[in-house]
């Protein structure tokens, strides 16, 4: 039966990836863990107006630690820098998100999964208009890719109910999820920000032949309004996203593909009367990764990516992200292991009127305890 949280671990880690950084994993006999990656990432955008460059250097912290037979508890934290430079004006943004703690117990022989989390407010918030505000602006842009866009904010909770069983061949799994945040100051003298609860819904399902494995799911989530002073302010879309990935293994070898396609709404802005407007284009996204495992030690992992992202009702055109990479890695006795990669990105926004190139840099290290 044990077998049977591997699919459960899968479908509700895009549920609690809604509601939090942490995602829920329980697996049989697994030790208490901690790590570190530290990421270093470069963007330079090219238009008409000037070039922009900014940079930010994070450092997440997750800890595993198994409280009893099929109990256990996830924990993250990060911290990042960051440094923005748009034509000559110089910015600067540095601080911790929230800490993240996600507490699960699988029940039934595993059949189904109960997760609940807290989001406490550790991170860095009241952010200056003139100094940081503008740095979290270009970190929050969907075409760039960083690991930490977001900061401080109110106290949360999460929680998650999931189930998984077989249905013939197939490994079948869903769940649902609610996610609470409360009020904020987001920027200084702002005032309180309430954002709005949030509902999500996940399912999917394996199939296995072989050393070949594939595996679909749907997700999908909708957003209470978000109040500023008290009043409705701000209502995200709702959001759907349909995913599908490949997986096959051998001895020394592991290669994965996926495709994922996010489909938003509009959201709605009130502002006197309610307008109704898409923000953030449609996603499509292509992912592929091969790992070669040499003497149980050394692993060496190529990775490339395709990000292709409709235009908006704002008047900002499509956008095109191509991204390269790979990793490696070694493992030091059992208890420990460290890894390092690299990636470089290449691409347009705002279709074309937007050039774009990118890097990042990696390394890491996970100890067993």
């Amino acid at each position: 039966m044990r077998s049977k949280i591997f699919l459960l671990t899968v479908t509700c880690a895009g549920i609690l990836a809604a509601a939090s950084q942490v995602a829920g994993q329980i697996v049989y006999g697994r030790p208490a863990s901690g790590g570190v990656q530290v990421t270093y990432s470069h963007w330079t955008l090219k238009d008409t107006s000037g070039t922009t460059k900014i940079g930010q250097l994070s450092a997440p912290l997750q800890g595993f630690l198994p409280l009893s037979d099929n109990f256990e508890a996830l924990v993250y934290l990060a911290a990042s820098s960051n440094s923005l430079d748009a034509s000559g004006v110089d910015s600067k943004l540095s601080g911790l998100s929230n800490m993240q703690m996600q507490f699960s117990r699988s029940f039934s022989e595993d059949r189904y999964v109960l997760s609940c989390g807290l989001n406490l407010p550790t991170g860095k918030k009241q952010l200056t208009a003139g100094e940081e505000v503008p740095v979290l602006q270009m970190l929050t842009q969907n075409y760039l890719d960083f690991p930490m866009h977001r900061f401080g904010e109110g106290f949360g909770f999460n929680a998650l109910l999931g189930t998984a069983r077989m249905v013939g061949r197939l490994k079948c799994g869903g769940g649902i999820a609610y996610q609470y945040t409360g009020e904020y100051e987001p920027y200084e003298g702002s005032g309180d920000y309430d954002p709005g609860d949030v509902v999500s819904f996940n399912a999917g399902a394996d199939w296995q032949q072989d050393r070949l494995t594939i595996s679909g799911n749907v997700f999908y989530a909708f957003y209470g309004a978000d109040k500023a002073g008290g009043k409705e302010a701000f209502k995200q879309s709702t959001q759907f996203n349909l995913g599908l990935s490949a997986v096959y293994t051998s001895d020394d070898f592991r290669g994965t593909a996926s495709l994922a396609y996010l489909l938003r709404g509009r959201n709605t802005l009130y502002t006197g009367t309610e307008d109704r407007l898409k923000i953030y284009g449609n996603e499509f996204h292509v992912r592929g990764t091969a790992r070669w495992t040499f003497g149980q030690q050394w692993f060496l992992a190529p990775s490339m990516q395709l990000r292709l992202i409709g235009e908006n009702d704002e008047g900002f055109g499509s956008s095109t992200i191509f991204g390269l990479g790979g990793a490696v890695g070694r493992s030091l006795g059992e208890q420990i292991n460290i890894t390092g990669g690299v990636k470089y990105f290449t691409g347009q926004a705002d279709g074309g009127d937007i050039d774009l190139s990118g890097f990042q840099l990696t390394a890491g290290v996970t100890a067993k305890l």
